[in-house]
């Protein structure tokens, strides 16, 4: 495959049973050992490999922010820092950009982790690991795998594919897979065998159940049916997937009520692993801070509350605030996004991981980052059934339900390319500042919404006044991770 950062494997491998979430890597140990803790406690290490991207370094750097800032929708705050960011935004994609870095070095750490798992734990002989146990810990580990996968060849295109723990430098001189070859040989398979391996359907322990794997298989399949692949028979299996999902009645929208608005729910830590969040990285406001709050609390927060961090990290657009219904409640005051509170006013910020808590208590954040929610699994289902065939009542209601809670009017009788741009344009409109999902769909679809109307991505124009190139489709693999493998040159 490539370099694996075997310290960082070390240091992430083994967390306590009990509170995998709550506290930081305690062991040293490189094979999992004997015993059913061991073998919990190997699986707990994978999701280690979940928060960098989303943790805060430096100033105000975040290694997400790479896949936010070449959509449109948002772009770098003043003074935010982070030169790596700046470069994307700019349309700059180097292969010395440490952002990229951090994600290759992070989620190959989490395919090597998992890799050990998935070789190791069919060899422990404790009784106390019984067979359902065992195929539990397997299902989560398959899982975690997938995931990191699908996020490498999204953002890195062809990449190098291993599925066996390396046990010297040598084992990582591998070639390049094509993209094709890392969704059949690894991402479907791996979800496949989670699916079927006995997990609950839910939790709100923030570790993985047979509801988040079917949320990511439906969209896999529909990733697979868009470019480069162009799979168009995954569509049905997109839409099937999502369905099953969607007619367990598992999860459902957060909605407003008496006590708090559904925004207030999205953003608040309380509600994390619950209702609408099928699977997120998980965090505390003890031992496993989490920095998505005081990264996108605006500059000039001291005015909100003295008490708590703030960096601005990334702002929306002013093309993206503007591209909204004048009606949609995402794009006024505290939805998605924030410009005054309490008549003290700032430049528009995200709003969708701040919470009053967070600003009346010691600066500390709990909230969890939202991976997957069952908005995008109902926007799945509804494009992949357009796809398949012309878009019915089910269809209907799982687009109109996204537009019933942003406060706009349902749709009808749209034709089908009409019914197919306005589940993308709800998609542009929902998931901004979420894992990348903006940027995705962009690749995948090949196309960009202007505010407008939709163009092709390849020539299309930020608001900043770059445009997409080519070179702009995958980041380029590591240079420094080109150097100690020729084989990811070619």
């Amino acid at each position: 495959m490539t370099k694996y950062n075997l310290l960082l494997i070390i240091c992430c491998l083994f967390f306590s049973c009990e509170d995998f979430l709550d506290e930081t890597p305690k062991s040293e140990k490189t094979t999992i050992g004997t015993s059913l803790l061991d073998a919990q406690e190997s699986v707990n290490g994978i999701y280690a490999y979940l928060r960098a991207p989303y943790n805060r370094t430096g100033y105000a750097k975040m290694v997400y922010s790479i896949l936010e800032v070449s959509t449109g929708a948002l772009k770098p705050a003043v003074g935010t820092q982070d030169t790596d960011m700046e470069d994307a935004y700019a349309l700059i994609y180097s292969s010395s950009n440490a952002n990229a870095s951090g994600f290759w070095n992070t989620y190959y750490g989490g395919v090597e982790a998992a890799n050990i798992a998935i070789a190791s734990i069919p060899t422990i002989t404790d009784p106390e690991l019984t067979t359902e146990k065992a195929n539990a810990l397997l299902g989560e580990a398959y899982f975690l795998r997938a995931y990191y996968y699908y996020q490498l060849v999204q953002i890195f295109g062809d990449i190098p594919l291993n599925i066996t723990p390396s046990s010297s430098f040598d084992d990582g001189l591998l070639p390049k897979s094509s993209v094709q070859e890392v969704y059949e040989t690894v991402i479907v398979p791996d979800l496949l065998i989670a699916e079927d391996a006995g997990l609950p359907n839910t939790s709100s322990s923030g570790r993985v159940t047979k509801g988040a794997v079917k949320s990511l298989l439906a969209k896999v399949y529909l990733t697979m049916a868009g470019a480069p692949l162009n799979q168009t028979d995954k569509y049905a299996l997109a839409r099937d997937k999502a369905n099953e999902v969607i007619s367990a009645e598992w999860y459902n929208l957060f909605q407003s009520d008496g006590s708090k608005t559904w925004f207030n729910k999205l953003n608040n830590p309380a509600f994390d692993n619950t209702e609408e969040n099928i699977f997120m990285v998980q965090y505390n406001d003890e031992a496993v801070g989490s920095s998505i709050t005081s990264y996108f609390t605006p500059i000039g927060g001291e005015a909100i509350s003295p008490l708590t961090l703030h960096f601005g990290g990334m702002e929306p657009e002013e093309d993206y605030i503007s591209s909204y219904d004048a009606n949609d409640l995402r794009a006024q005051n505290q939805g998605f996004f924030f410009n005054e509170m309490d008549g003290v006013t700032f430049n528009n910020s995200v709003y969708k991981y701040f919470y009053e808590e967070y600003r009346e208590g010691n600066g500390l954040s709990g909230k969890n980052v939202p991976l997957l929610r069952y908005a995008d699994v109902l926007l799945t289902y509804a494009e992949a059934h357009n796809e398949v065939a012309t878009a019915d009542a089910s269809a209907y209601n799982a687009l109109n339900a996204i537009r019933s809670r942003a406060g706009l009017a349902d749709v009808s009788g749209l034709s089908k390319e009409d019914f197919r741009e306005e589940v993308w344009k709800q998609r542009f409109w929902e998931f901004a500042a979420e894992a990348g999902i903006i940027w995705f769909d962009q690749r995948r679809t090949g196309m960009v919404f202007n505010g407008s109307d939709f163009g092709s991505l390849v020539g299309s124009t930020l608001p900043n006044g770059k445009t997409l190139t080519e070179d702009n489709v995958y980041f380029p693999i590591p240079q420094n991770e080109v150097v100690l493998n020729p084989n990811l040159g070619d």
